[in-house]
């Protein structure tokens, strides 16, 4: 029996570290359709984006929308994932990455950032249900 739990947790961090990483696919691509998939749409809690909070789902994707809309490019190139499985349907994810953005005025902005996300296992697969990121400026330096 240990060994079932040990596969399901291996698997659990297989499919999470795989979303994840289509998750940010779509965010290099600044595709806010295929984004916004990865955001459970029945059991949305909350995302946080530096000091702004998100009580609900389509609050979030407007304002991911505006932002997107605001670049020529990004490229968020991940450094570090952890998960960690919560139980057979919840997993913490947390990550750090560098991200490259440039914005349409030409402004080329450099920074430190990282995710902390709850993803849930339902009947549509693995989704988040909450969300926080931070960043920390490295243009500036």
């Amino acid at each position: 029996m240990k060994e079932t739990a040990i596969l399901d947790e291996t698997c659990i961090i297989k499919d999470v570290t795989d979303r994840f990483t289509q998750l940010v696919a779509a965010i290099n691509q600044k595709d806010v359709a295929a984004w916004e998939t990865f955001y459970s749409r029945d059991e949305f809690a909350s995302a946080v984006a530096g000091e702004a909070f998100f009580a609900t789902r389509s609050d979030w994707v407007e304002a991911i929308t505006a932002n997107f809309s605001m670049r020529d490019s990004q490229c968020l190139e991940l450094t570090d994932v952890q998960v960690l499985p919560l139980s057979p349907d919840m997993a913490l994810l947390t990550s750090q990455e560098r991200v490259d953005m440039l914005l349409h005025g030409g402004q080329a902005i450099i920074s430190s950032h990282t995710f902390t996300m709850i993803w849930k296992k339902g009947s549509d697969g693995w989704r988040i249900i909450h969300s926080h990121e931070s960043w920390m400026d490295d243009s500036a330096k």
